[in-house]
């Protein structure tokens, strides 16, 4: 009899521990555009107790819009655009692996780029605002992140540390975050916990033309940096040619939703 108990007790725990869940979101990024003026995507994130998988701009996440879509090629891949807004096969993805302490993503930069980084230490502030979230009683809390303050609303009633886009580390799971600015929106449309849905906690997904190799977060940082320089670099010949003032170096955070 002891026995039996034990065994179901594993048995219970087994299920637990591989409890699957998903989240849907609505992103809205648009840096340098001091409000939520970008386009209105559809997101999702898909977890259990091991890992969690985030993507939006993903041609099947934006069906609906089907009839108004219209397709043009971009950098060896076809690239979508429904309503004006852009999307693409795969999607822009991160994937957060807990027991590798790491994070893999996906995003346009030119074309599709590649990085694998460690997963980033956010100094989270717990606060003392609650309020409701649909049927959930969520906390507050707020960080620095990559050169924006971001207040976020988590819900301990899924006790995982896991949120949208690259924003993880809380005691529970994001479902609402935004910038300072309302450049970089995410608000939250429904969470089915534990879940049947059979969508699968992926890999980063590439297309068969992309390289096979992963940059790291140096990398992607002088990307930026070095397309920041090339711009301006133009702006100052543009404005010696036309006999204009010097122009003012274009601030990262008016570009790019990671500042660094």
């Amino acid at each position: 009899m002891k026995l039996k108990i034990i065994l179901i007790l594993l048995v219970f725990v087994s299920k637990s521990y591989s409890q699957k869940g998903i989240v849907y979101y609505g992103q809205i990024k648009s840096p340098g555009m001091r409000s939520a003026a970008g386009p209105d995507l559809n997101s999702y994130l898909i977890f259990n107790k091991h890992q969690a998988y985030y993507v939006t701009a993903k041609d099947s996440l934006e069906k609906d819009s089907y009839n108004n879509r219209s397709l043009y090629k971009g950098d060896g891949e076809k690239v979508a655009a429904y309503n004006g807004n852009k999307t693409y096969r795969y999607g822009e993805q991160v994937l957060y692996n807990r027991e590798k302490d790491s994070l893999w993503w996906s995003q346009r930069f030119g074309g599709n780029i590649y990085i694998a980084e460690k997963k980033p230490a956010i100094d989270w502030k717990l606060l003392p605002e609650t309020k409701k979230i649909g049927k959930f009683s969520v906390n507050k809390a707020s960080c620095e992140f990559r050169g924006r303050t971001y207040t976020v609303w988590y819900t301990l009633e899924v006790p995982l540390p896991y949120g949208p886009w690259k924003l993880q580390g809380l005691p529970g799971l994001i479902l609402e975050a935004r910038d300072e600015r309302d450049e970089m929106v995410i608000y939250f449309k429904s969470l089915e916990y534990p879940t049947t849905n059979k969508t699968t906690i992926s890999e980063v997904k590439r297309l068969e033309t992309d390289s096979k190799d992963w940059q790291t977060i140096e990398d992607f940082e002088n990307m930026l940096r070095n397309s920041i320089t090339k711009a301006y670099n133009g702006m100052i010949l543009r404005a010696e040619k036309n006999g204009s003032k010097k122009p003012e170096k274009p601030k990262f955070s008016d570009i790019y939703i990671e500042s660094f």
